[in-house]
């Protein structure tokens, strides 16, 4: 007989069936009702802070004000929810009660992180924007730097809280355990890049006081480079410009430019740095930076300015053509000698692409010394210290600005937020090609690089590695009558010095221009092998650098598992290299989770690449034998 008609014929059966029916749904929504709440807080909170982040990105500081306080409303109803009806609900009902100091541990979390966004709102105000105040006209404030340093032991410790506890939540209780892990995960989530940034801004709090020169004067040689004539470093300098910090103060020395200072800049000895394989007798200090790793070049460039002016400096800042061009880009145009207003749209074309319109060296030594005010009045005038902070920074990763400092405590805090040029240290695969001008020109201006890896991965973790760098010399015709002098201003012809810099422990080294084998030299540089070889370019002309190789340890293995790691270092370039890296895949292995940008070619074969290779890139390939 249908369940309904039995109900039908016995009344009281029905009533005790609706009755357990009221019950059940009673009981639900008394589980329902504080978890849900108490769920709904927490991730409007959330939300909140994420939008508060996005509109911080847009620059816009009041709505994100707005977002950090919604996310304090929800938060504290959040905490409230311990106490009163729903307070006694998770205290006291049977399942709710197991999950009742979890809810506690969540809640807290909550606060802890609101706290830190409301602590990062008192402070960005100051120091971005218009209005921000840190740095006014050629000055940093170091009692406001007091105060934003002095939050961030503030923020450290509350996101230590919210991590703590997040982790000793325990999600056990019955019904709401797997509910309340996956809050959790999604917390911890969200937590662990924010402590990792804040332990790599820990050691700056410590040493930016004393780089600003609170502790005594402290002296900095300014470099700005021609990324139109490449070393291996980046551009070869223009100009050299003595700074000095004291109190915050900034006070900037005058211009050195290397092309007009002809006698000043002749070759001289200075005591190499110890290892250094591009340091050979006589250099001139606009060469002193062939070194790809600005820790040795920086070094190099100090000492020979050392040798030139008796000045013993505290650090270097290397500050190219391009990075310049994203200052401006932030703090708008301005007047340049000859050219009259400039913007950032024509910023590096006027300025390094334009030789043929200014032949007179004294209108190149006009412009030359005008460099150095653009960096000192733009990135050291009022306002949007966070914005040109940003700029720099990627410049950094492209490799178009770099900080030196022989303090080894503010040398390792700014490495750490990749400030410093350092070439990848790692054991694992790695590419960097590099080119600088044999003869002396700015043909670089026009160079097109297209650089490719074909790796053959093995069960063991080792690889065979093909990498081919195409170069094109894509300059325009020869503007003036006559020949082409070769070398200079205005030739368009190209000597190059190619590099190509190589994983540790490589062996089993071929290369071969445009086809024709050759015999490559080894060279070491601090640990790390190198080829290189001159090629020459006419206009429009391409050629092609082959360099393959074993590499021991492309992969670490681990039971049926690979994981192959690829560093790759970028040339601050005015065209960044185009760049591709093709991974054949080991018999019977498949991608257990492809990293941003990677693709499946075929079913054994997966890649990467694109048409500017702009920042230093570090890949984890995970492999799992599936057959």
């Amino acid at each position: 007989m249908p369940a309904a008609a039995e109900l039908l014929r016995h009344p009281r059966r029905r009533h005790v069936s609706l009755a357990l029916g009221a019950i059940a749904v009673l009981l639900t929504l008394a589980f329902a009702v504080p978890v849900g709440w108490s769920w709904w807080q927490g991730k409007q909170a959330q939300v909140s802070l994420e939008q508060a982040i996005v509109a911080l990105q847009d620059e816009d500081v009041d709505t994100a004000r707005e977002h950090v306080e919604d996310a304090r409303a929800y938060a504290d109803r959040g905490i409230a929810s311990r106490h009163g009806l729903l307070g006694v609900l998770w205290r006291n009902l049977p399942v709710l009660s197991a999950a009742a100091d979890d809810a506690v541990r969540m809640a807290d979390s909550v606060d802890d992180l609101t706290a830190v966004a409301e602590a990062a709102m008192a402070v960005y105000p100051q120091i971005s924007g218009d209005e921000g105040r840190l740095v006014t006209d050629g000055k940093v404030d170091l009692d406001l730097l007091d105060d934003v340093l002095g939050s961030f032991d503030e923020v450290e410790g509350r996101l230590a809280d919210a991590h703590a506890s997040l982790a000793a939540v325990e999600a056990d209780a019955p019904l709401l355990g797997s509910t309340i892990a996956e809050l959790r995960h999604d917390g911890l989530a969200g937590i662990r890049p924010v402590r990792r940034g804040m332990k790599t801004l820990a050691p700056i709090v410590d040493v930016l006081p004393s780089v600003l020169g609170s502790r005594g004067e402290r002296d900095y040689l300014i470099a700005i480079l021609n990324p139109a004539e490449q070393l291996f470093s980046g551009g070869t300098p223009l100009t050299f410009t003595p700074m000095s910090v004291r109190d915050g103060r900034i006070e900037m020395g005058e211009p050195q430019d290397t092309a007009t200072h002809g006698v000043a800049f002749q070759p001289r000895f200075w005591p190499k740095v110890k290892g250094n394989p591009f340091h050979h007798g006589k250099l001139r200090i606009g060469t002193a930076t062939f070194a790809p790793d600005w820790s040795v070049s920086g070094e190099e460039a100090l000492r020979a300015w050392r040798s030139l002016r008796g000045k013993q400096m505290d650090g270097l800042i290397a500050i190219d053509v391009m990075a310049l061009r994203d200052l401006v880009a932030i703090t708008g145009p301005l007047d340049v000698p000859h050219y009259g207003e400039v913007s950032a749209d024509n910023f590096v074309q006027v300025l390094i692409g334009n030789y043929d319109a200014i032949p007179d060296y004294r209108v190149r030594h006009q412009i030359n010394q005008s460099l150095v005010p653009i960096f000192r009045d733009r990135f050291f005038r009022t306002g949007q210290f966070v914005e040109k902070f940003q700029a720099v920074r990627a410049s950094a990763r492209g490799r178009h600005f770099a900080v030196y400092l022989r303090d080894p405590a503010a040398q390792a805090a700014f490495s750490g937020l990749g400030l410093t040029g350092e070439l990848s240290d790692t054991r694992h695969d790695y590419l960097g090609v590099f080119t600088q001008n044999a003869v002396p020109s700015k043909t670089d201006y026009w160079q097109n690089r297209t650089v490719t890896s074909d790796v053959r991965l093995e069960p063991d973790g080792s690889a065979r590695v093909t990498t081919t760098t195409q170069i094109h010399n894509d300059s325009t015709p020869y503007p003036f009558e006559g020949p082409d002098p070769r070398e200079g201003y205005s030739t368009r012809f190209a000597t190059l010095s190619i590099g190509q810099f190589l994983p540790k422990g490589v062996r089993n080294v071929q290369a071969r221009v445009d086809g024709e084998q050759f015999v490559p030299t080894l060279n070491d540089f601090y640990g790390r092998p190198f080829v290189r070889r001159t090629v020459a370019f006419e206009p429009q002309e391409t050629r092609e650098f082959a360099v393959a190789y074993d590499v021991p340890r492309a992969a670490d293995v681990e039971a049926d598992e690979l994981t192959y790691r690829l560093d790759i270092d970028p040339q601050g370039l005015v065209r960044p290299s185009a760049i591709s890296v093709t991974l054949h895949l080991p018999r019977g292995y498949q991608p257990v989770d492809l990293p941003e940008g990677w693709i499946e070619l075929d079913a054994d074969t997966i890649g990467w690449g694109g048409s500017a290779l702009v920042e230093t890139q570090s890949f984890e390939v995970r492999l799992a034998l599936t057959r």
